[in-house]
């Protein structure tokens, strides 16, 4: 399962790539994430959809304070192996 979501808020220049690369390793998830121009950071993950579900999860948690909104939709699977932040 591949999954794209990007989220808005105070998001950048908290540790939040960082955070999910960590919990991307801890859930054998693939794929990576960025902060992009208009201060909102994307992720695209693949793997198990439960752990998918989990890891999203656990950042939504992690930093309900910062994120004010996500939009996710269903991505294509590229076969990525591992995490990088880009």
């Amino acid at each position: 399962m591949g999954k794209r979501i990007i989220f808005f808020g105070r998001v950048q220049g908290i540790g939040f790539r960082a955070a999910a690369e960590m919990l991307a390793v801890k859930y054998s998830i693939g794929g990576w994430v960025q902060n992009n121009d208009d201060g909102t950071v994307s992720l695209v993950v693949e793997g198990e959809e439960e752990k998918i579900k989990d890891f999203i999860e656990h950042l939504k948690r992690y930093f309900k304070n910062n994120i004010d909104k996500i939009e996710e939709r269903e991505e294509d699977e590229h076969g990525f192996k591992e995490f990088v932040i880009r």
